[in-house]
């Protein structure tokens, strides 16, 4: 089956990239390599072709306690160009997608979920929708999305298109939705827009001297800020609780799921903690965790942080932060220690 194609595959290619199957997209891992790309973000700006990522459009009298309904957020809290990241979950409590939550007015909302869930996703609010006076768009194959990251973000952000932003804040400049939103940590913006005007904003952005990034930093990126990658961090077997983001719970408002983790909250559970090693070497998704000469787990995440040169991953861990563990890498049991996240 052949892969599908964002509207800048073409560039990527003319740019030199190394192309990979990403969830069944043809996308760029790196251009120039890996750690160059990383710290071009930290410490410049970068940008990402995120054009594989879904648009969802909730419209209708109800849209507001609809998504409240199917997200762990209350949406009717949230104020005309408000951005928010919740997490969609199924009946039994587990993540099905974690997204952003777009609001436009109080009747008209976007959801940006994953590549791989974008048809998963709709179908799910399509099933959920039929006692809501609402409408359920998937126009995610009529929309491109560029990720502007980094320091100098804001200042070519004016330059091209003389707004600034608040961190998850929107606004629209005729055909463009603009939001204060990113999955780098740094300092960010993502630009939404029919795919006519995909290449002249990507090129514009170049032409100011943003740098292209590939898949590869924008998962080192993400996982120095211990960001969840979705399928690979949850994949459906787990609770928010579990996951760590329990800040993305409003727990006065009904919502898909809720009884399972308002159980949850008063047991005892692993969750998703981060491991820093203290010896040399680069951690994949995978390695075994071992405690007191057990194997308790395996990491979700895992590589080389650029910035501090130091292994790092994630893996759903019941020790306290501090805790000694060893990682499994080949034919060496290396020093690892669990602490908080995020790693920078």
């Amino acid at each position: 089956m052949s892969l599908s194609q964002t509207c800048l595959h073409d560039e990527h290619v003319k740019l030199g990239a190394k192309m990979v199957d990403f969830a069944g997209w043809h996308m760029p891992i790196q251009y120039t390599g890996i750690v160059s790309e990383h710290k071009s973000v930290r410490e410049r700006v970068g940008i990402f072709d995120v054009s594989h990522m879904g648009q969802i459009f909730i419209s209708g009298d109800e849209a507001s306690s609809f998504l409240s309904y199917v997200t762990t957020w209350d949406i009717s809290k949230l104020a005309d160009g408000d951005c928010r990241y919740c997490h969609i979950l199924n009946d039994d409590g587990n993540i099905i997608d974690d997204t952003i939550v777009y609001t436009f007015d109080k009747k008209n909302f976007m959801l940006v979920p994953n590549a791989s869930m974008i048809s998963k996703v709709f179908n799910w609010l399509l099933s959920k929708s039929k006692n809501f006076s609402v409408k359920v768009d998937n126009k995610s194959e009529d929309y491109f999305c560029i990720a502007v990251q980094g320091p100098e973000s804001l200042r070519l952000l004016r330059q091209y298109l003389n707004v600034s932003i608040s961190p998850f804040k929107l606004t629209k400049l005729d055909d463009l939705i603009i939001s204060g939103t990113g999955y780098t940590g740094e300092k960010g913006y993502e630009i939404i827009g029919p795919l006519s005007e995909c290449l002249t904003v990507w090129q514009s952005f170049l032409d100011m001297g943003a740098i292209p990034i590939g898949l590869g930093a924008r998962d080192t990126l993400r996982l120095e800020k211990g960001y969840l990658l979705s399928g690979t961090d949850f994949n459906g077997s787990q609770t928010t609780l579990e996951s760590g983001y329990s800040w993305v719970i409003d727990w006065k408002h009904d919502f898909i799921g809720k009884e399972k983790l308002v159980s949850q909250k008063e047991s005892d559970y692993a969750s998703l903690s981060g491991i820093l090693l203290e010896e040399r070497g680069v951690l994949r998704p995978g390695l075994p965790v071992f405690f007191n000469g057990n194997q308790i787990s395996k990491l979700t995440s895992g590589s080389l942080s650029p910035m501090l040169k130091r292994g790092i991953g994630l893996s759903y861990l019941d020790l306290p932060i501090g805790t000694n563990v060893n990682i499994q890498v080949r034919d060496k049991q290396l020093k690892g220690r669990v602490i908080h996240t995020p790693f920078l």
